[in-house]
């Protein structure tokens, strides 16, 4: 890939691909709606949405090669959603770093390079406000939950 600016739309397409190839497999994760961006007006107890992306260039070596360093960010949220009372934010909140869980392992053991796409990827935070958000209130318990996958490549000429 030459381009620096394409390397991050590739970074946000194989971590989806990666997730949603990933729930595809589980049983207990079959369901879950896997999207590229915002579910759209179908909206399952279960979301995981690669939402945000941001790429920083930077200068890699001062070769005539001119190549670049290219550091990238994707957001990944979690919104799952239990029906019920209070009782509930606690498992919505364990089934959401679950499915974190599941993705960060199988980034960080199976494939850091998201089949070759970037030099390796990992997770680098998680961030939650930790109760059901006002939308979800009528219709149970949930959960926000916002993992933020970090990676790098080299952009060569």
């Amino acid at each position: 890939m030459t381009s620096p600016f394409l390397a991050g739309l590739a970074f946000k397409q194989a971590l989806f691909e990666r997730i949603e190839a990933l729930m595809a497999e589980g049983e207990d994760t079959k369901d879950v709606l896997v999207c590229p961006g915002a579910p759209g007006t179908f909206l399952p107890d279960e979301i995981i949405a690669v939402t945000q992306m941001e790429a920083q260039f930077d200068f890699a070596t001062l070769g005539t090669n001119r190549s670049r360093e290219v550091t990238m960010t994707v957001d990944v949220v979690f919104s799952c959603l239990f029906q019920g009372d209070g009782s509930m934010e606690l498992p919505a909140q364990t089934r959401a770093m679950d499915l974190i869980s599941r993705i960060e392992e199988s980034v960080r053991l199976n494939d850091s390079t998201l089949g070759g796409v970037v030099r390796y990827c990992l997770l680098t935070s998680v961030q939650t406000d930790g109760v059901t958000p006002e939308e979800y209130l009528q219709a149970g318990r949930g959960v926000d939950v916002t993992a933020t996958f970090t990676a790098r490549h080299r952009v060569r000429r």
